[in-house]
């Protein structure tokens, strides 16, 4: 941090004296635009400082509601799958219970390799 505050002491110095060998009518304009530029830049920033007042509180709040709305989709889309899930399973245990054979049919595992060997030897 010295280094700095002694090399901006050093560059400061040096812009001066170049500084005094310039046209008095130059060294006066880049006085009043220099102040100018000040002057703008007070200007910009005095609202960063200073307490809303008289301004809106919806620019404040847009992140918050974009996050809320993030969750409420997220949540929402999370809640449609499980009544989709749930539905899709009730469908397979309702037609389970309604079909002919017994559940522990299903279970077998000779019932499966008859069924897959079955099928496949119908599309043949």
């Amino acid at each position: 941090m010295k280094d700095e505050a002694r090399f901006g002491r050093r560059l400061a110095g040096l812009l001066s004296e170049r500084n005094r060998q310039l046209d008095p009518a130059l060294r006066d304009a880049l006085a009043a635009a220099r102040r100018q530029a000040v002057t703008a830049a007070r200007e910009r920033h005095a609202g960063v400082f200073r307490p809303h007042l008289g301004r809106s509180w919806w620019p404040a709040l847009k992140p918050a509601m974009a996050a809320a709305l993030v969750l409420v989709v997220l949540f929402g889309g999370d809640y449609v799958n499980t009544l989709r899930t749930q539905a899709m399973q009730g469908e397979v245990e309702t037609a389970l219970l309604a079909d002919d054979l017994p559940i522990d049919a299903y279970l077998d595992q000779g019932f499966r390799a008859w069924l897959l060997a079955d099928s496949s030897a119908s599309r043949s």
